[in-house]
This record gives structure tokens, sequence and C-alpha cells, in this order.
């Protein structure tokens, strides 16, 4: 996280968990395997968040609410690995990668782009059920998990921050991004 994918070395990464190279390369057969683990990792605790209250029987707008704000919990609570996730689409984008990487990235942005479905399915409920109006349920959805997901941007926890701060963090933001700012 503190040097980025690309700059990081695997004596970077064994130095950070106390561990030597040899025994990063016994786990990982490179980088990029480390790289997908945690991006991996990363997409299973959103998911881990979020689908329980998109299954819940609330209306659309409640369950959008409840997902926005426990998405912003796991940006919070698992920066490094959400920060990642970042990083991967970049890589995907952009990066040089081999064939075998490729089709891993592939696999792992289709995992990404399920996760957004969901936003897009809550969405498109609230559309049905009338307690929310969308124009575009595609660039709303993306527009949203894009300004939840800024906070791997600018959040930097604070020492002795409490679950109760970075719940009203959350709150605010969920707000700002649901409700906007201007008055109607």
């Amino acid at each position: 996280m503190r040097k980025g994918l690309d700059k990081a070395t695997i004596d970077d990464i064994a130095d950070e968990v106390g561990s030597t190279k040899g025994r990063v390369y016994h786990h990982f057969r490179s980088k990029n395997a480390i790289f997908f683990a945690v991006y991996r990792r990363a997409m299973e605790l959103c998911f881990e968040a979020v689908e329980p209250v998109f299954a819940s029987d609330s209306p659309a707008a409640q369950r959008l609410e409840g997902m926005a704000h426990a998405h912003a919990m796991v940006m919070m609570e698992h920066l490094p690995f959400q920060r990642g996730i970042r990083s991967g689409v970049e890589m995907y984008l952009h990066g040089s990668t081999t064939a075998a990487e490729r089709e891993t990235l592939t696999e792992l942005i289709g995992i990404r782009d399920e996760y957004e479905r969901l936003f897009r399915r809550v969405l498109e409920d609230g559309v049905a059920d009338a307690t929310l109006e969308v124009d575009d349920v595609p660039i709303a959805g993306r527009a949203i998990l894009g300004a939840l997901n800024g906070l791997t941007d600018w959040y930097r926890p604070r020492t002795g921050e409490s679950g109760a701060e970075r719940e009203a963090i959350a709150r605010s933001l969920t707000r700002t991004v649901l409700n906007g700012v201007v008055r109607r």
C-alpha cells in the first residue's frame, strides 16, 4: 500500500510480514499472485458486508442506503485491501501481464462486476417500487460506487479513531452520495 504494486518488491513484502523472500515465494509464485490474492479477499469482504443488506426484505431505497453504508465501512475497515482493488483496475487497463495473469484479472474484474450488479439490481428494484428516481441505472450504479470508492483516496484512519467515528463518516458519505447537496 505504501509503495504501490509497481514499486514494491518481494523483499519489501517479506520484510513487512517478518518473513523471508523464500517463504513468500513458497506461497506465491510472483508479486502479481500476491496482488490477486489481496484483490480476491477485498472482494470477499465487500460481498460479506453488502449481500445481507441486499437480500433483506426492506424497500429498495433502504437497501441501497444500507448497502452504501456497508460498502463505506468496508472501505475504511479494510483500507489496504480496498486500495488493492483500485490498483487492479489500473493493472487491468494499462499493465503488462502474462496471458495467465490477464485471465486471472479478467476473472477478478468479473467478480467486481457482479458486485456492481448488486447495486444495479437494487436501483432497478427502487425504480420498480417507486422508492428511487433513477434516469440511467448503470450510470447511477457506477457513480455511487465511484463516490464510495473514493474513500480509498482520501480516508486515513486517525490514531484512536473509534468505530462510532467511522460509522459517522460512512453515514455522512452515504447521505451525500445518495441525496446530494442541492435543496429541491
